[in-house]
Order: C-alpha cells, then structure tokens, then sequence
C-alpha cells in the first residue's frame, strides 16, 4: 500500500486546466500512471482528506456539490482505503446539509467517535451543526 500526500491527490484529482495547483502536464501525467497502475493500493488519511477539501473549497472556490462529488469519489474508490473511513462518510453526510467546511464536519465526527459529547467552537455556523456547541452556549 503507498500512502498519498495531499499534493499527489490534487494533481490526481484536478484536471490541468485548473491552474497554478495543477503544476504541470507532466507532473499529472506521472501522478496518474502511478494512482492508476494495475494492483496499486493506496491510503489517504484524514489530514490529507481536510486539507484538500479545504483546498477545493478555498483556492478552487468549488461548490458543495462539487467538494461532495469528489470526497464522494474517494470513498467509492477500488483502489484506495481512507482513514477513518467511518466519520469520513458521515462527515460528508453532515457537510451536504451544513453551511461548515467538510474539514469541520470531519472534526466533528471524530471527536463524536473518540467519546466527546460535542465540539466547542467559536465558529457561529458550527453552532447548528449536530455534535457542535459554540462557547457562548456552555
């Protein structure tokens, strides 16, 4: 199994015409032989998953949909086993009908699933987010 650092998956995932993040032709092109050679096995963990839906979302200005579609495709990948595979799917869950970030959704669930009661957070839109409690509200 390789593990994937989030500048690999970008390339991977970002079509050239993307711009500045997409590098170059050819940096994509080595990135795709390697992710989608025959047998590869492939991890992503859950930094690298928050950092490029932050990417998608901030650099890209993609929408929720678009963010969702992509996460989306990870977790249907053959070849590729995410970390916290679990909180993952529910954080997508919980980001298509939220108005936070998919890397605050994620943070959520896995303080759920690590046994907190709920995320404390300044974040006013976090607040009506299931798992989430802002500080004004202890």
């Amino acid at each position: 199994m390789i593990g994937l650092d989030t500048n690999i998956l970008l390339r991977w995932l970002i079509l050239p015409e993307q711009g500045d993040l997409a590098s170059s032709n050819v940096e994509i092109e080595r990135v795709s032989q390697i992710v989608n050679a025959e047998g590869a096995s492939l991890f992503v963990n859950v930094v690298v998953v928050a950092e490029t839906a932050w990417i998608l979302e901030q650099k890209l200005s993609l929408d929720r949909v678009d963010v969702s579609r992509v996460i989306g495709s990870l977790l249907f990948a053959e070849n590729i086993t995410l970390g916290n595979d679990a909180e993952m799917r529910t954080a997508l869950m919980a980001y298509a009908s939220s108005n936070i970030g998919f890397a605050d959704c994620l943070i959520g669930e896995m303080n759920l699933a690590a046994g907190c009661s709920h995320t404390l957070t300044f974040d006013k839109n976090a607040r009506r987010t299931a798992g989430f409690r802002h500080v004004d509200d202890r």
